[in-house]
């Protein structure tokens, strides 16, 4: 994740360096380069230099082609949608996001999740074990959405013993799973790898 202060620069830059757009976009410098020199990434050299720069327009355009989070260039705060019907969980997770600038919305019923569709979360992080309906079921219903086929969806839950029960929770559809009671930097740092791994799925 960038700091604050990278975040803040980086929005008010009109061309950006190859290490920048790798960083946006969480992949290798050679990476973005193999983008330029295949056409996919408008990209110039600076005369006189091999540098090169990418304009604004450019990399918001490539990014929106291959549906690589644009929330730092669009002064945009990454969505989490926070399914559980524990209170102390979503104050805690709450409490957690909001340190990160995170834009959250808490949810306590499974049938409550249908708001991901206005909301447009980047993840979800959904309680196995709700009280009105199987978080499977919720999963399966988000999936189903065209709009959602792109969120990231975390598991979280206190009865999910072995790799058998884990396998199919993925085959279900979700992307992760935490096992409650579970370490706050823990639960975040899933958070963060799901957003990377959301934003590597264009191919390469």
């Amino acid at each position: 994740m960038l700091s604050a202060d990278k975040e803040q620069m980086i929005q008010n830059k009109k061309g950006f360096t190859t290490g920048e757009v790798a960083d946006l976009c969480h992949v290798t410098i050679p990476t973005v380069i193999k983008w330029i020199d295949s056409g996919e990434l408008e990209g110039f050299k600076i005369p006189g230099s091999k540098n090169r720069r990418i304009t604004r327009e450019s990399l918001l355009a490539f990014m929106k082609k291959f549906k690589i989070p644009t929330n730092v260039l669009e002064k945009k705060k990454t969505r989490i949608l926070v399914v559980d019907d524990n209170t102390e969980i979503l104050e805690l997770v709450d409490g957690l996001l909001d340190k990160e600038k995170f834009e959250t919305r808490l949810v306590g019923k499974g049938f409550e999740a249908g708001l991901a569709k206005e909301f447009k979360p980047d993840v979800i992080i959904l309680d196995i074990l709700l009280p009105d309906i199987d978080g499977r079921k919720v999963c399966e219903y988000i999936r189903s959405m065209e709009e959602m086929k792109e969120v990231s969806i975390l598991g979280i839950s206190g009865y999910v013993h072995d790799s058998e029960e884990l396998n199919e929770l993925f085959k279900t559809g979700f992307d992760d799973y935490l096992t409650k009671p579970f370490d706050p930097n823990e639960l975040l740092e899933k958070i963060k790898k799901l957003l990377s791994k959301s934003s590597r799925r264009k191919k390469r």
